[in-house]
């Protein structure tokens, strides 16, 4: 699969990818609250707070950029309330983390598992619609110029870049990335993909990713 040379696929495109590395981390940790490894609580503690935490960020950039670019012909309010009924639960659940971090003597895999089961209707549900409202026929619909998306997406990827903490975000991305897309999403180059992300970022927090499902690069 190439990457989308149509400015208005590209946005869509980007995002289908990226929601589906929260997806896929929401489904590891539900599934590891079943019976949770008490024997290695930090790395999977760190684990979940970089599935959230990258949710988190994401969020942000979509309200710093995305949004603001898009409501100026379309309506992303309801995106708007549907991120702060996300973000309610989402502090929940760090809170639930950042205690038991601290002392593991709190960890509760009951109510965590309790708050990821509430969470996921909510969560999923805005993913898909989301993806969705920026189906590239929508935005041609809205009559937004080639060169304003492709500025737009230029704007979120330089606030990306530095929003975050790029030890925890772009290691969390790329090893919930499936290997078939690897080398199309996100675009970056070669460098990035096969030597700093792998044996640079992903090392300071390299206990985390054992419960990544795909391979670093």
């Amino acid at each position: 699969m190439a990457t989308p040379t149509d400015p208005y696929a590209l946005l869509h495109f980007n995002m289908i990818h990226a929601h589906q590395t929260y997806k896929r981390g929401y489904d590891i940790i539900l599934s590891h609250l079943k019976n949770p490894p008490l024997y290695d609580l930090q790395n999977f503690l760190g684990y979940c707070e970089a599935w959230a935490v990258s949710i988190e960020v994401h969020h942000d950039s979509e309200e710093k950029v995305v949004f603001p670019f898009l409501n100026q012909k379309m309506d992303f309010s309801g995106e708007i309330e549907q991120h702060k009924a996300i973000h309610d639960t989402l502090d929940k659940i760090l809170a639930t983390i950042h205690d038991a971090r601290t002392d593991p003597s709190k960890f509760d895999a009951t109510k965590m598992n309790a708050l990821m089961l509430e969470f996921k209707d909510p969560l999923f549900s805005h993913l898909d619609e989301e993806v969705e409202h920026v189906h590239a026929s929508k935005l041609k619909e809205a009559n937004f110029a080639e060169k304003d998306v492709l500025a737009m997406i230029a704007g979120l990827e330089k606030h990306a870049k530095g929003t975050g903490d790029p030890f925890m975000i772009v290691p969390f991305m790329r090893s919930h990335t499936s290997p078939e897309h690897k080398d199309v999403w996100p675009s970056m180059p070669w460098i990035l993909r096969k030597v700093v992300i792998p044996y640079v970022l992903a090392k300071r927090y390299s206990g985390y990713w054992k419960y990544s499902p795909y391979a670093m690069s």
